[in-house]
């Protein structure tokens, strides 16, 4: 090969440029998540929802310790405790051949899922298009339990003495 004769290597920057509208097709692993902690008054209204990214470990799992940690750090807001009383996980999970499928009816899906126990939680890989969808949402309701402990004394007066009949025997 000579010096002026030059590879045409046109045809890979061709594929690069459609592989890369194709890209937001392609399954990935999920790193990131969204939380939403949203706190339910005792009237039943949802009264604050907070919002906060999440980093999620190389397998995308949250671990039983940090949601742990997360649940402590928010039960609180606005100076009342709160109880927890749901956690759900929002997933998509769809593949690229499932798009069509999906748009054409969407009840077949389901991509919320209720967790009964706090344990580590884990996302399935998405399409990059759908990823920043991927949550968790955290429903706290308000306790109505007082922390002071407002406990009445109560006194009984008794004004009559009581006192034992006697009976006289008569002989």
């Amino acid at each position: 090969m000579s010096d002026n004769e030059e590879l045409d290597d046109s045809w890979m920057s061709d594929i690069e440029k459609e592989e890369e509208i194709y890209g937001h097709f392609y399954r990935e692993i999920t790193d990131e998540i969204e939380l939403y902690y949203i706190y339910v008054n005792s009237g039943n209204k949802i009264y604050y929802i907070k919002k906060e990214k999440c980093k999620l470990d190389k397998s995308s799992i949250l671990q039983r310790e940090k949601l742990i940690n997360l649940l402590k750090k928010n039960e609180k807001y606005n100076n009342k405790k709160h109880k927890l009383i749901s956690i759900l996980q929002y997933n998509i999970d769809l593949s690229a051949e499932e798009i069509f499928d999906y748009l054409n009816d969407s009840d077949k899906f389901n991509f919320l899922s209720t967790k009964s126990n706090i344990e580590e939680i884990k996302w399935n890989d998405s399409i990059r298009l759908f990823k920043d969808i991927n949550s968790l949402h955290i429903i706290f309701y308000e306790d109505k339990k007082n922390t002071k402990v407002n406990t009445k004394k109560i006194y009984i007066k008794n004004d009559k003495k009581r006192r034992r009949k006697s009976r006289k025997k008569s002989i």
